[in-house]
């Protein structure tokens, strides 16, 4: 299982979910769901995510096993 550190980016960062959601054209819904780990974006908009958030995908996520 895949746990998501995004939020915790977006507030080191003083960044909105709303803000990246646009920047990725994306809804807000989408995001969230990203954000709170209830699903995951494909592996190039990961990538996106983590260069527009100054970092690497390794540090978005954390994969956990159950």
């Amino acid at each position: 299982m895949l746990k998501s550190k995004i939020k915790i980016r977006l507030a080191e960062l003083d960044i909105r979910q709303q803000d990246l959601s646009e920047k990725l054209g994306v809804t807000k819904q989408t995001m969230s769901l990203w954000v709170n780990g209830k699903s995951m974006p494909t592996l190039e908009t990961a990538f996106k995510i983590a260069h527009l958030l100054d970092c690497k995908v390794d540090d978005l996520y954390v994969y956990k096993e159950n």
